[in-house]
């Protein structure tokens, strides 16, 4: 296999072109390479996912920024096939790369087996530079007269120096025999990316959980960690962070709290049709200002594709608090389906 990347002028229409093993040609355009597999958009059959594997060539006129599995980033136009089977050659990279990225050099061969990621960064408008995805889900009980309503959306974007993101999920339960239920966060993450797969994130989030006692708790952090493991099929970082909340309670209190913040999160992806993605986070806040006081959020997401861009959401969390308000379990923990469409 190997990879041929030609530069031009940057222009609105779809002039990408891939070229696979088999010898068919399809034009497009280049979204990103991920998790192994090639994100093509086409105006006839919308957006296609390619096996990485299976690509001969590929000629686009964006920029493009290449991530290597030993952590470090090339940004470049220009790039062609290497003088060795099975390398790129990339040349006259823009300046202000990022960390990671080897400067100084205006060509250089790299084998394609350590690409773990090529993002194609639009030069349009900012909203051909946002991905994201919306679902929802609905579960009703007869006989307790139980409704359930699931609500999940997210956007992001990403450019050669960072990568940000927000999202939504919310759940809110009523029955008749009893009160209303309402779960939901609001998150909004920045990630900047150094040197040698480390990154430096800010977090900015919202949350409530009436389960807990909770009404409200905003929350300020900012954290560092490391991608262990960068593969085609499998994404695993760690990372910790100090942050500063402020809640307010159901009962009509209220109390600041400065946390450690000790998190990771894994991805495993499967590309053969279904697509399947299994996602995965722990995140443990041990209380720096009120000693004893333990919080952790921990969510495991199955995420099954049914057609394309449509897919299927099996999700599972559980929120701890070991200092919840008085009357209120200290755990709490459910399950959730939705169906959801992704751009």
């Amino acid at each position: 296999m190997w990879l041929c990347l030609a530069a031009g002028p940057a222009i609105a229409a779809k002039t990408d072109v891939v070229t696979l093993l088999n010898g068919d040609r399809i034009t497009g355009e280049v979204k990103e390479v991920a998790y192994g597999q090639l994100k093509f958009s086409t105006d006839d059959m919308g957006t296609l996912y390619i096996e990485w594997s299976k690509v001969a060539t590929l000629t686009t006129s964006r920029t493009l920024q290449l991530e290597l599995a030993d952590g470090r980033r090339v940004v470049g136009r220009d790039a062609a096939r290497g003088a060795t089977p099975g390398t790129v050659r990339l040349e006259s990279g823009p300046a202000g790369g990022t960390a990671g990225t080897a400067s100084g050099s205006t060509a250089f061969e790299l084998p394609l087996a350590s690409i773990v990621r090529v993002a194609a960064l639009e030069d349009g408008a900012w909203p051909q530079r946002l991905d994201g995805s919306l679902a929802v889900g609905y579960s009703f009980t007869q006989a307790q007269n139980i409704q359930v309503f699931n609500l999940g959306a997210s956007v992001a974007s990403r450019d050669p120096q960072q990568q940000w993101r927000v999202s939504l999920d919310s759940q809110f339960a009523s029955r008749s025999d009893g009160p209303t239920s309402q779960r939901a966060a609001l998150v909004g993450t920045r990630e900047r990316f150094l040197a040698d797969r480390w990154y430096r994130e800010g977090t900015l989030s919202f949350t409530r959980n009436q389960e807990l006692g909770l009404d409200l708790r905003s929350l300020v952090g900012l954290g560092f960690g490391r991608y262990l493991v960068q593969r085609a099929d499998t994404e695993w970082r760690a990372g910790a962070g100090i942050a500063a909340a402020s809640e307010q309670l159901v009962d009509g209190s209220s109390r600041e709290s400065v946390e450690l913040q000790l998190g990771t999160t894994f991805n495993i992806y499967r590309f053969d049709s279904p697509q399947v993605n299994l996602a995965a986070s722990l995140m443990v806040l041990p209380s720096l200002s009120e000693s004893g006081r333990v919080r952790g959020e921990a969510a495991i997401r199955l995420r099954r594709e049914m057609v394309k861009d449509l897919f299927l959401d099996l999700s599972l969390y559980d929120s701890y608090d070991n200092r919840a308000v008085a009357g209120a379990p200290s755990n709490d923990w459910g399950m959730s389906t939705s169906l959801g469409y992704s751009f």
